[in-house]
């Protein structure tokens, strides 16, 4: 039987999760919200789509301020832990278990939120244009996309072949490869716990901020504005993370 493709894979996920969400990630989310939200012109009644949402970090935090909340992941494991975060917290946020490519609402959502390096999954560039438009559908017109991640440029000032991370004992090597023209990025990440080697390759396109905001502007997105944070500050060779922000008009 053929191994899912990674993003579809929720061993990989599992396995993966203590890297991919250690504790000082998590409790950054409350401050990430306050700054996400000073890039928003929201009403206390607004309604916000996290996608994807894994945990549920941000989604939660949006729903103790009081907003509405969809939280979407195709990762059924990932969404018990944020429906277990949201009673915790005592909120209520709605859950959905769906590809982002696929997930449409059409005019539904004050604001959609694709955090952390959450998009250029897809193999086929089409999915990326196909989940571009399902967020476009699925804002209200006035509504805002807010996107980060890990840009082409980025990459390129930080790029490493090789690197490793320690965790409670558990360790993850990666080896990164780029591939067709600084459009692509495969990486093979190793898990070394309690004795268990476990191997898996993690690929996804690469955009560079304009490549990205070009995207947006096809599917219809009126406004595409750039920083290198979320507190808005210029998009340059000193940033770390790409953040845009595209309006429906």
């Amino acid at each position: 039987m053929d191994q899912p493709v990674w993003h579809e894979d929720e061993a990989f996920w599992e396995t993966v999760q203590d890297f991919v969400f250690p504790p000082e990630t998590i409790e950054q989310a409350p401050e990430q919200i306050e700054q996400l939200l000073s890039l928003l012109d929201l009403t206390a009644d607004a309604q916000i789509a996290d996608v994807p949402c894994g945990i549920g970090r941000h989604a939660v935090e949006l729903a103790k301020r009081g907003f509405c909340v969809t939280g979407v992941d195709a990762t059924a494991p990932f969404l018990a832990k944020a429906k277990e975060r949201a009673r915790d917290e005592e909120v209520s946020v709605e859950f959905v278990h769906e590809d982002m490519r696929t997930f449409q609402r059409p005019e539904s959502f004050d604001a959609i939120l694709n955090l952390y390096t959450s998009f250029g999954y897809f193999e086929q560039r089409d999915d990326d244009e196909r989940t571009a438009l399902q967020f476009y559908e699925s804002l209200k017109p006035g509504g805002t996309l807010v996107m980060s991640l890990a840009s082409k440029e980025i990459l390129a000032r930080i790029f490493e072949e090789r690197t490793w991370e320690e965790r409670d004992g558990a360790y993850m090597l990666e080896e990164h490869e780029i591939s067709d023209d600084w459009s692509w990025v495969d990486n093979r990440w190793i898990i070394v716990d309690d004795g268990e080697v476990r191997e898996f390759t993690v690929s996804h396109r690469l955009y560079s901020a304009f490549e990205l905001s070009e995207l947006l502007r096809s599917v219809g997105f009126d406004t595409v504005d750039v920083y290198g944070n979320f507190e808005k500050d210029d998009y340059d060779e000193n940033s770390e993370r790409l953040v845009v922000v595209a309006q429906k008009k």
